[in-house]
Parts: C-alpha cells; structure tokens; sequence
C-alpha cells in the first residue's frame, strides 16, 4: 500500500474556512442533481401531486444535509468520522414508487423507516454476516436492483406534455442528454468525468426549452427562500397487504445499501491518511450507523432513504483535502438549499425524458458497480452459483415468468420483486455453503495463561487432518500461542479488572492447504496487523518488547486484525512450508 503523499489535510486537522466551504460547495453542486432528481422520478412515476412532490424534493435535500453533518462527526457507534456525502438513494425508486402508489407518501415513509433500523442489526452482526453478505451476494443485488428500475425509466423517457405524444421530441432529448455523457465519460479527465451526468442534464434541459418541454413559469413565481406548500405527510399504520409485500424488498435494499457504505467506509479510511492504516472496522459501523440514522430521518420526513455517495470521496481523494470541516460546510448548503422553492422548482421543471436519460446514467453505474463486486475477489464455483442462480430467477419473477399465479396473492408481491426473490436464493445458497465451511475445529477457553496449553490437542488433530508433517505442526501451534499470548499482554497493560472473564474462541479451518487461524475476543486498543506492519526490518529496539509479534510476523504468511465494536477478529494464515 502506498503512502499517500499528496494529503493537505488529514480528517482531524482543520483547513482554512474558505477553502473548506468552497470544496463543500463543489462537492453539493456535483451531487444535487442526483439527490432531487431521484424522488423527483419517484413521485412523477407514483402520480403525486405537485405540492407533494415539492415536499419529497424538499425534505431529500434536508435529510441529505443532516445526515451528511452525521456521517461527518462521531457518536458514540453512530457516524464514521470522516467525509462521507449523503443524498438520496436510486435504487430505491422502484419499490419506493410502488409504496407510493399503494398507499400513498404515508406507507413510503413507514417502510422505510423501519426498513432503516436494518442497518444497526447488519452492524451488530457484521463479523459474522460477512460470510453471508459477501461482496458478490451485494453485487447481484445491485444488478437486480438496476434492472427493477428500468419500467419507471422507461416510462420516464417516453412522457412528454400533450400534443408531443407523437413526434420525436422526446427520443431527441434523450439523445442530446446521453451523448454529452458518454463522451465525456470516454474522454474526458477525472474530474470533468464526474461532472458528466450534470453536463448531459443541462443540455438535454437546453434543448428540451427549444423544443418547448419545458415550462418556466413555476420557476419564476416560486420564491428564493420559503417552505414547500405541502405538509408533512405522516405516516401509515395500515399494516396491509401492501405493507408485507413490499417491506422485505426495503429490508433488503437497505442492506445493501450497507454494503456499499462498507465499501464507502473502507475506501475513504485509504485515502484519507498520509500513512496506510488498517481498516478500523468501527468506523466503517459508524458510517453504517449513520446511513441507517440517515435514512430513518429522511423516512421520517416524507422521502426516499439516503446512502452515502462514491462521487463525494473521488472529490476528496483528487484535491487532497479530506478534513471533516469539508463535510460540516456541505452539510449546511445542502440544509440551506432545502429553504429554497426556487431549486426545488428548477429541478421540478426538468422534463421526464431529460431525468429519465439521467436516471439510466445512475442505473448503469449501479449495475456497473454491482458487476465489478462480484468479480473483484473471483469467483469459485459455489459463489458462481450462487451469484447466477439468484440473478436469473430473480429476473424471472420479476418478469412474472416462474409460475408466479401460481403461488398465494400476498407471495406474489413479495417475489414479483426480482431484487427480493433474487436476494433470497444468493444469500440461501452463500449460507448453506457458510455452514458447510463451519470449523470442525473450535474450541472456547478462559483468556488466561493457562489456557494456552489447552489449545494442542485441537492444533494436532487439524494438522494430522490436513497431512503436515511435525515442522509445520509446531509452526501452527506456535502462531496460536503467541498471538494468544500477545492479547494477553494487551490484557495486562489495560488493567482491565473484567477481563479474566473474558474468553476467547478459537477457530481453525482449511482454505486452499493452508490454515486459517480466526481468534475471536472482545476489543482491545492496539491493531496487531498495524503493529506487525510497524516493526523495524532490523534490531533497532528492545527485541523482548516486541518477541512476540516478531514472532507472529516470522510464523504466518498474513495477519489480518478485524476490529468492530464489541469484538474483533484476529485472522493469521500459516501454510505448510517453511
């Protein structure tokens, strides 16, 4: 991993006030457009009326801001501390849309604020759904989620004010809109790319104005500074068909929204320091914490659920300024443009081709993104199967074409949805195999010295069983008792009175020949991945103050210290040779 030398400023350290607010400004001005046009497409494609379609643009950009503030700073597990930029989430449009069809705003809301308190029950449980939720689970997902949008886009690009219903208006805007786009994507820098889909929107606006799509007058009588005309639209507790068939569909998104602000959390923590660090697994909880306080209040509010946007920390890593200032200043333009009718009236005059063609922009990075992780760490068989397998049946519920009418009237809304139905069948298949990988070779102990000893029967039958001779054995044997040992130091050092009730689980499983050693326990404050990283190639400290993790570095082929709130993972590989 390399230094990254061209940092100005770190997270902790504070910039100039100018120079923070004119990033934050660029920052909000990249992404706005993303963040109104999303409930924007939602309520056009629901039918919603124009006073609350004011209000869902109005309270997206509200939402966007506080939970960008929250993402931002650190409370307790919620928040990661970093910048992280919010805004409204597209892949909720599809089963946003239909809530909203069904019961109105209300159920939208409903759904999504319960679908938000996901979010702490993925993060209490992320060490051990990693198995489960892997990154190509979260990647057909994204597929699917891509593909379920499409009818609402569709629609979208085809709808036009009366007397345009036959002529080419519509298919010359989208076109003026999409090509803009794609050449700069093809050929422009990385930075013009980012600005691509404003720049398509703005031209196909343009061009929609000379054609006569778009109609100005509610822009220019709506004022600069004001609240929207419609009321909060509460909530629903009709607790219906409606409501059951379509929560498992927002339970599953939002999680996967989790997956994508863990990858979020991972890449920003690279990219904000001058020194690698490892990934602090709590900070990454933190961003998730936040996305799912995001969201709830952006529920709460009457709109669609947040994520976090990839495009806010591409900005960051390209002009070196990662500090937290940088966030609190975005935030607040975005609150503050949220007071604005005005915005939200130019944004409601985009006509439906020009957000439509915008809408499929996002729609294919999305399936972009969600192809790249299902192959970013290769595919096996088993995963191969189960990726292919929940996206092909997926889409064939979503087509209505896998003996649909043939199941009961409330299945058929919950599988209709091909990212429900899709997502069961990756995730069964990755839990089976989950099950089928189980350690037989586990065992839970008091952390204390005496335990050590403990540990070789274990270590002798998963040796015979893979075939290592005594070399090899003792080698394994010896990484579990040091890094035993080394956590027992850490112990000691904190002077943590509860901790000789503390326990510790061992767990050894076969991967590719070699062994995985997972050691799971509660926190502690040093990451034994950065404190090997951190050793002196040669003798230049005390060696019998670190013996132990020379020791740890010379015995295992990787470490990998997995840090989260309430417990960690310490993970070694040690193959046979020496």
């Amino acid at each position: 991993m390399s230094n990254n030398s061209h940092i100005r400023y770190e997270p902790h350290e504070k910039p100039p006030h100018r120079l923070a607010a004119a990033l934050g400004f660029q920052v909000v001005a990249l992404i706005v457009a993303g963040i109104l046009i999303t409930p924007l497409t939602v309520a056009r494609a629901a039918g919603l009326s124009p006073e609350d379609t004011a209000w869902v643009v109005f309270a997206a950009l509200l939402a966007a801001g506080l939970s960008t503030w929250l993402q931002s700073s650190r409370f307790g597990v919620i928040g990661s501390g970093y910048v992280m930029f919010v805004g409204s989430n597209v892949a909720f449009i599809s089963i946003a849309t239909a809530a909203a069809k069904a019961g109105g705003l209300p159920l939208m809301a409903t759904l999504g604020a319960i679908s938000a308190l996901s979010c702490f029950l993925f993060t209490w449980r992320l060490g051990a759904l990693r198995r489960v939720l892997t990154p190509a689970v979260g990647g057909t997902v994204m597929m699917l989620m891509a593909l379920s949008v499409m009818p609402v886009v569709w629609g979208m690009l085809g709808r036009v004010p009366p007397g345009f219903e036959s002529g080419s208006a519509a298919p010359v805007v989208v076109v003026c809109t999409l090509i803009p786009v794609v050449l700069i994507s093809l050929f422009g820098g990385p930075m013009l790319r980012l600005w691509a889909p404003i720049i398509g929107v703005l031209i196909g606006s343009a061009i929609a104005a000379t054609l006569g799509l778009v109609n100005v007058a509610p822009v220019l009588a709506a004022p600069w500074i004001g609240m929207p005309e419609a009321n909060w639209p509460g909530l629903s507790f009709d607790f219906g068909p409606a409501f059951w068939g379509l929560l498992p569909a927002f339970v599953l998104i939002s999680l996967i929204a989790c997956l994508e602000t863990y990858a979020d959390g991972a890449t920003v923590q690279r990219a904000a320091h001058r020194e690698p660090k490892p990934i602090d697994f709590r900070a990454v909880q933190g961003a998730i914490n936040a996305d799912g306080v995001g969201s709830f209040i952006a529920s709460m509010l009457g709109t669609v659920p947040n994520t976090v946007y990839s495009s806010g920390v591409a900005v960051m890593e390209m002009t070196g300024v990662l500090a937290r200032r940088v966030g609190f200043w975005g935030g607040l333009f975005m609150v503050l443009l949220a007071f604005s009718p005005k915005i939200a009236a130019v944004v409601g005059a985009i006509p439906s081709p020009v957000a439509g063609a915008f809408i499929l922009v996002l729609i294919a990075l999305l399936f972009g993104n969600g192809l790249r992780m299902v192959t970013e760490g290769g595919l096996n068989f088993e995963e191969g199967l189960a990726v292919c397998l929940g996206f092909f049946i997926g889409t064939s519920f979503q087509g209505g074409h896998l003996y649909n009418d043939r199941f009961p009237e409330s299945m058929q809304v919950f599988l209709s949805n091909g990212t429900t139905s899709g997502a069961l069948v990756a995730m069964g298949i990755m839990g089976l195999l989950s099950l089928r990988r189980r350690s037989r070779d586990r065992i839970s102990v008091p952390l204390a010295p005496e335990s050590v000893g403990t540990i070789r029967p274990i270590v002798q039958v998963f040796s015979k069983r893979l075939g290592w001779d005594q070399t090899a054995e003792n080698r394994l044997m010896l990484a579990c008792e040091e890094a035993m040992l080394f956590l027992l130091e850490q112990r000691a050092r904190a002077d943590n009175p509860d901790s000789s009730r503390e326990r510790i689980h061992l767990r050894l499983t076969a991967v590719d020949g070699e062994a995985e050693v997972e050691l799971i326990c509660a926190p502690s404050d040093l990451n034994v991945q950065a404190a090997v990283a951190a050793l002196p190639e040669t003798g230049e400290t005390d060696p019998e103050a670190d013996i132990s993790l020379r020791l740890l570095r010379g015995f295992t082929r990787e470490i990998k210290h997995l840090q989260y709130h309430g417990v960690e993972y310490l993970l070694m590989r040690v193959d046979s040779r020496a």
